[in-house]
């Protein structure tokens, strides 16, 4: 399926840091990218491909308009984030990898931005841990591990030094 972006346009920028003059092309690979790789991971493939149908379809409802608008949405645009915001100021083209500055700027160090991206992160954590106490309170049909998703839902996981600890909810 291919991926259908989440979010209403510049919903993004008008609800984080990110200026809302950042090329929407520039932003648009980072939501997918959360979704692909963060977002169906959570929902499983099942639940994710109704979702983006049905979101596409403008025909969210019941249950699924409210994990979409109260859940889906605020997890989305903070893990969208903190993609940009990883590669944000970088560009690559025919000339190769460049670090663009404004006239009239000055460039934060890394440790700024690295700081920027942990509140971020942090941000979307919490946004999919309440996602998780959410969909284990309403018990959507789709919400399933089984053999026919090809990616079955995660549970949060709490990193102990090398180990990972299950955690269900």
């Amino acid at each position: 399926m291919a991926t259908t972006i989440l979010l209403r346009e510049n919903e993004l920028t008008k609800n984080t840091l990110l200026g809302g003059n950042i090329d929407i092309d520039l932003y648009i690979p980072c939501i997918a990218d959360a979704q692909r790789t963060r977002l169906e991971e959570i929902l499983g493939e099942t639940l994710y491909n109704k979702i983006c149908l049905d979101f596409e379809n403008d025909d969210l409802e019941g249950d699924y308009l409210t994990l979409y608008e109260g859940y889906i949405v605020p997890f989305i645009i903070a893990a969208a984030a903190v993609e940009y915001l990883l590669i944000g100021a970088y560009k690559v083209n025919n000339n190769g990898i460049f670090k663009a500055q404004p006239d009239n700027s000055i460039a934060i160090d890394k440790t700024e931005v690295d700081y920027l991206v942990n509140n971020m992160r942090l941000k979307s954590e919490m946004y999919r841990d309440r996602m998780f106490r959410w969909l284990a309170r309403f018990h959507l049909p789709e919400y399933v591990s089984s053999s026919t998703n090809i990616v079955n839902p995660i549970r949060s996981n709490l990193i102990c030094g090398k180990w990972w600890l299950d955690r269900p909810y």
